[in-house]
């Protein structure tokens, strides 16, 4: 009996350890779309929007949809983004310990248990925080009553993998490890998603047109004839509408840097022999002139309008957004077979506007309908 006594009591104890460290250790299982939600709630109080999920681009200067978040937009223009770090460092613990430090470990190995799983403070940073946002905020296409997304907060070197699961983790590169993480769901097993990259975004910043300041001019549609001037008044604009006829064999070429009507008349711009040019200039030395480009011969269908944006700038004096947005139409123009015009009718119209613009917080979109 003593022996048998001997053999148990050990054999409880170890057991009774076992069971109090393992309930000790047990973190709450958490979703991760939940979690990550639930912890950048601080980050509205500084007007960050929460991205629908963990993603690594960052949108600049994409109009952002309340239910759907950034909109997608094959034609919006390329905004040129700067890069630059954080050092406020209540915006660092915001952003580390509410942000996505829910728990995880090093890729050295060392234990980074902090937020959710460890019930206490982030006591570790995982990453550079940055701010990615738009060298000039005249270059996204503000429309009225539309947010579009300015500023992004990106953590750096952490790599995104999205999976179907009830724990958020996060790995964290440390010195002399690989230097890259991964933000991931447990899962047990279940299969993972394609969903990675470099960076994880977990605020976006909003702007939107303040209309209280927005004015705007409208030319109206004026003719356009060939070789002949048109002074856009109110404007520092002269357009004037040309042919331009390219001999082969005659060593001559199209103007360099000309804006093509369409992608198709681009693509065979080398082929050309005719072409419906037009001039815009202003009376401004210090802005550049360019030259807008129709197909005339062979004529492409489907490529007789060109509208964009010519000049767009920031007023230091007032903090106004002032643009110049053109449109132009050819309704009827038709070569002879000599390359000669046979018709030409034509219109040109020029939008200007000008407009502060003000920072969206979330509470502002609560009104919105889904």
């Amino acid at each position: 009996m003593k022996a048998i006594r001997k053999t148990i009591l050990p054999l409880l104890a170890v057991l009774f350890l076992a069971a109090i460290l393992t309930a000790g250790c047990a973190a709450p299982e958490i979703k991760a779309s939940d979690a990550h939600r639930k912890g950048l709630e601080p980050l509205t109080e500084d007007g960050y929007f929460a991205p629908p999920k963990p993603v690594d681009r960052t949108y600049i200067g994409y109009a952002w949809s309340r239910q759907f978040g950034p909109v997608e937009d094959a034609t919006a223009p390329d905004i040129r983004v700067k890069k630059e770090r954080s050092l406020n460092n209540v915006l660092q613990e915001q952003a580390y310990k509410r942000g996505i430090s829910l728990g995880g470990e090093s890729t050295s190995g060392q234990s980074a248990t902090i937020g959710a799983q460890s019930g206490g403070e982030a006591q570790s940073r995982l990453s550079g925080l940055e701010i990615i946002s738009a060298v000039s905020l005249a270059e996204i296409s503000f429309e009225p009553n539309v947010p579009y997304i300015t500023e992004a907060l990106r953590l750096a070197n952490f790599r995104i993998r999205e999976e179907k699961g009830t724990k958020v983790g996060v790995g964290v590169g440390s010195k002399g490890s690989s230097g890259s993480g991964i933000f991931s769901a447990e899962t047990g097993g279940v299969g993972r998603s394609a969903s990675e990259g470099d960076g994880l975004v977990i605020g976006y910043k909003l702007h939107m047109i303040d209309m209280a300041t927005y004015q705007k001019r409208d030319s109206g549609s004026i003719p356009l004839v060939l070789e002949k001037t048109v002074d856009l008044t109110g404007s520092d604009l002269i357009v004037k509408a040309r042919l331009e006829v390219i001999e082969p064999g005659g060593g001559k070429s199209l103007p360099r840097n000309l804006l093509w009507a369409c992608p198709r008349a681009d693509a065979v711009s080398r082929n050309m022999v005719a072409t419906w040019l037009v001039d815009i200039r202003s009376t401004d030395p210090g802005r550049k002139s360019l030259t807008v480009a129709f197909p005339a011969h062979p004529r492409i269908n489907d490529c007789q309008h060109y509208g964009g944006t010519i000049l767009a700038r920031i007023d230091p004096a007032t903090d106004r957004i002032v643009r110049q947005k053109i449109r132009l139409t050819l309704l009827d123009a038709e070569l002879s077979d000599a390359l000669i015009p046979k018709t030409f009718t034509a219109r040109v119209s020029l939008l200007e506007e000008s407009f502060n613009i003000r920072l969206v917080r979330p509470g502002d979109l609560e009104g919105r309908s889904r």
